[in-house]
């Protein structure tokens, strides 16, 4: 059945049966990208506060976001450089960890760790929900969190240009009302759901036993997701303290 996924409908394409990626190479490459990110970000974190000096955590930050996304997509889309561009996309994604945590830390203290802390338990529920079948990655399901994705990002393309173009915001939907709060809730939720796209992109790709560069391009996007997952949840609750 041919997938929603884009990065599996490719995993389809490139099918490599002499040298096949695996499920423990795709965890193992994962979780050394993940690493990399923590490190450099806990780094950048506490470096900015020693230093005072509030610039860099805005310079990495944006670095980090422009960076990460353009790797991102050219990993996604070409999957063979996925091998290459792993590395250095950890280290923008790890820039702009350490940056927007040192940027919330300064105006809601203690909401850095709340967040880090509500993407640890919410990835561990979403692992025990794709495992013991709870929650299953359909083709439905696929399609729909897919499509709200990318509807999300295209809300904050039109927020991003608003704000460097006209100084302004979209209406009520960034503000800490019922609305601002109820969308960035949202947002939370589908990043969360995006883990089990990850968890079934992983198996579905290893299944059919796709290029061994694919490990790469998983652990990509999963640390991808955690980022988001990890961006949605300071937002959130920065939003609850009452500010935008």
């Amino acid at each position: 059945m041919q997938s929603n996924n884009p990065i599996l409908t490719r995993a389809e394409t490139y099918a490599d049966y002499e040298q096949p990626m695996t499920i423990q190479g795709a965890i193992q490459k994962s979780i050394l990208l993940t690493v990399i990110a923590a490190v450099l970000g806990v780094g950048i974190f506490f470096y900015s506060f020693s230093t005072m000096n509030v610039g860099i955590a805005y310079a990495a930050t944006m670095v980090g976001a422009i960076g990460g996304l353009i790797l991102g997509l050219i990993a996604t889309f070409k999957p063979n450089t996925a091998r290459v561009l792993a590395i250095p996309y950890a280290f923008f994604e790890g820039a702009f960890l350490g940056g927007v945590s040192v940027i919330f830390q300064l105006k809601f203290p203690g909401i850095p760790l709340q967040a880090l802390l509500a993407t640890f338990v919410t990835t561990l529920v979403m692992f025990g929900l794709y495992k013991f079948q709870i929650i299953r990655a359909t083709e439905k399901f696929k399609s729909v969190v897919i499509s709200a994705s990318i509807a999300i990002g295209l809300v904050f393309v039109v927020q991003f240009i608003m704000r460097l173009a006209f100084g302004s915001s979209i209406p009520f939907l960034f503000e800490s009302n019922l609305l601002g709060i109820g969308f960035a809730a949202f947002v939370a939720v589908i990043a969360s759901l995006n883990l089990i796209l990850d968890f079934d992109l992983i198996e579905s790709a290893a299944a059919q036993r796709a290029p061994k560069s694919y490990e790469w391009l998983c652990g990509i996007a999963l640390l991808a997701t955690l980022v988001w997952m990890y961006y949605s949840f300071l937002r959130l609750l920065s939003l609850l303290q009452g500010d935008d």
